[in-house]
């Protein structure tokens, strides 16, 4: 039978796991019309950040933990489910536990796959389901090849795109996105620099870093940010910048010695300040900016601590590769 296309007058959306809503974020910004959004979170920050923004829309309809969600409860209505299920085990970035699907937060996955499974199997026969799904690049081949093959029991029509942030943001961020949409691909690449979104102070990278839940430290940071290539800082003087790895190494511990910076308490200090006399950590509006979140979106949310809000940005999908993801659903 013939089924029937997603229609301009709107959509009706499920996001799992879905943190901060960014999915509903890149959906508007592609021009797509979302009837009912419905959404499945259990952090206590992420869902603050929702409440700031979403509390008093009606077609907002927050679900909870993704383990209680009956997919036939939902059958008649979704559209497009869109989910990032955990990374955690998956990751390379985890050293300690990297069972994979089988890891403690990473198994949610199949939480994921149920409800989709339970959505297909019990909508009308003429109402076409659409998903997208996003996790890590650097998963093991094992863990891509499992979730293709769960994901092409429902989705015989399954694509598998590879993307890299970077090409519409100023971060570094590689992601695998499963999906049926028709006719996906890359989005439109940006020009976009990580200098551009800087408030003050200057970088030594043209693309940062990929955004994690936690940063280098302004003690000794500078020293994990390079031999590590983990985390992103921004630097007081250009010409400091601008000096060779190697130089910048020799130099920093005379700096910080001299600033007398000794670590944990900035008090007294903004938060575009530079304590330890050389450099700064990316704020909660420049952390923003790196995932193409809009001005204010979570750093102007009251009551949450910059910690939470700067793990809460690390976990989020980037806006600008969802949306170019997503707008062929127009």
């Amino acid at each position: 039978m013939k089924q029937t296309p997603i229609k301009q007058e709107g959509i009706n959306v499920l996001s799992l796991f879905d943190g901060i809503s960014c999915a509903k974020l890149a959906l508007e910004k592609a021009g797509i019309k979302i009837n009912k959004y419905y959404s499945s979170e259990i952090c206590p920050h992420a869902l603050a950040i929702q409440n700031y923004h979403y509390s008093g829309d009606t077609n907002f309809i927050q679900l909870g933990d993704v383990c209680k969600i009956e997919g036939i409860d939902l059958a008649n209505e979704i559209d497009l489910v869109i989910f990032g299920s955990p990374c955690t085990n998956l990751s390379s970035i985890n050293p300690v536990d990297r069972r994979g699907l089988e890891g403690t937060e990473s198994k949610l996955f199949y939480e994921a796959k149920r409800i989709i499974r339970d959505i297909y199997i019990f909508a009308p026969t003429n109402k076409k389901l659409y998903f997208l799904m996003e996790n890590v690049a650097s998963m093991t081949a094992k863990d891509r090849d499992a979730i293709t093959s769960e994901l092409y029991e429902i989705f015989p029509d399954v694509k598998l795109v590879k993307i890299n942030s970077a090409d519409v943001s100023p971060a570094n961020r590689r992601r695998l996105y499963w999906t049926n949409i028709p006719n996906v691909g890359i989005p439109k690449s940006s020009q976009i620099k990580y200098q551009d979104i800087v408030v003050n102070g200057y970088v030594d990278k043209e693309k940062a870093n990929v955004l994690l839940g936690t940063n280098v430290t302004l003690t000794n940071g500078i020293f994990r940010y390079y031999k590590m290539n983990i985390g992103n800082i921004i630097y007081k003087y250009k010409e400091f910048a601008e000096q060779s790895t190697e130089q910048k190494l020799v130099e920093y511990p005379f700096i910080l010695h001299n600033s007398g910076y000794i670590g944990k308490s900035r008090s007294g200090f903004d938060e575009y300040d530079f304590p330890n006399g050389c450099y700064r950590l990316p704020t909660v509006l420049e952390s923003e900016r790196l995932m193409t979140i809009p001005d204010g979106y979570v750093s102007d949310v009251p009551n949450i601590s910059k910690t939470n809000k700067l793990k809460a940005i690390g976990l989020a999908m980037t806006v600008d590769v969802i949306t170019g993801l997503v707008e062929n659903l127009k």
